[in-house]
């Protein structure tokens, strides 16, 4: 079939391009971390979703509340992908890379969010609990399957209806702890070569839980300007209701229209927030 050259664009070049090549199989591996991630959406919500679904939720970009950073993570763990346990039992002189020193175990992406002990993700998941607390809702039980199917996570009322405001809560919480804790992991095993007296301590770890929080809040509130944003814009009410009783404990200097009531501390025009993932 022919196309014409004033109408072909590279998407549409690239995309014929590749439906004449051979359908490559999906991975073993892959197919198993799609369906961990759909069961374990399936458990909380009770309708399970489809793989296809799973995949597009990490281009979700409408309510912005899983990351760029987040979404690359989580595209590769379905991929079962990050370079971790198993990975380097053939490298040769870095197979030592594939056991975990201090818990004496094959690390794995399991093993560093739910079991290390140097990971910080105890101290990691008990604040996160204690964040989702504030809405007066149960946390549920966080599994690698969850992690992966963050994006389709719905939280609904007691009337059945999806609360947008707490859903998108959860998204942001559970997202940016299971990245803080691969962060915290990589930062102790390369950036501090597992030297036992630099391990992240408990102060640390609420620090930097904080200081998350704290910008993720302030990122939202900047892009409720319609000025900068457009049509892209957050609509105030959803950000209102995502920090309702919990914007209070981690920032102080947040528009009162906001949070739902409090000190109006300042009243500056929003500007955008630097960096690829404003």
């Amino acid at each position: 079939v022919g196309a014409r050259l004033r109408t072909l664009t590279q998407a549409r070049a690239y995309e014929a391009v590749r439906g004449r090549g051979k359908a490559t199989p999906e991975r073993t591996k892959t197919l198993r971390r799609v369906e961990l991630a759909k069961a374990a959406v399936g458990a909380l919500t009770g309708t399970e979703p489809t793989s296809a679904a799973i995949w597009r939720s990490l281009k979700s970009r409408r309510t912005a509340a899983l990351t760029q950073k987040y979404c690359a993570f989580v595209w590769r763990m379905l991929h079962d992908g990050q370079k971790v346990g198993e990975y380097w039992e053939d490298k040769g002189a870095c197979s030592t890379r594939k056991d975990c020193d201090q818990c004496n175990e094959v690390e794995s992406m399991e093993h560093i969010l739910f079991e290390c002990r140097t990971s910080g993700q105890e101290t990691v998941w008990k604040l996160a609990e204690e964040a989702w607390a504030a809405t007066g809702l149960p946390w549920p039980e966080i599994t690698i399957g969850t992690v992966m199917g963050a994006g389709l996570v719905e939280i609904r009322n007691e009337n059945g209806r999806v609360n947008k405001g707490r859903t998108r809560l959860f998204k942001i919480i559970l997202s940016e702890a299971a990245y803080l804790i691969w962060v915290l992991r990589c930062e102790w095993r390369i950036g501090r070569e597992q030297r036992v007296h630099e391990m992240h301590t408990v102060t640390e770890i609420c620090a930097r839980w904080h200081l998350l929080l704290n910008r993720r809040i302030k990122v939202d509130w900047a892009i409720t300007n319609k000025t900068s944003y457009g049509n892209k814009a957050l609509q105030k009410s959803l950000v209102m209701n995502t920090w309702l009783h919990l914007a209070t404990r981690y920032n102080n200097a947040v528009r009162a229209d906001l949070i739902g009531g409090g000190v109006l501390v300042g009243t500056a025009t929003a500007r955008r927030p630097p960096g690829r993932n404003r």
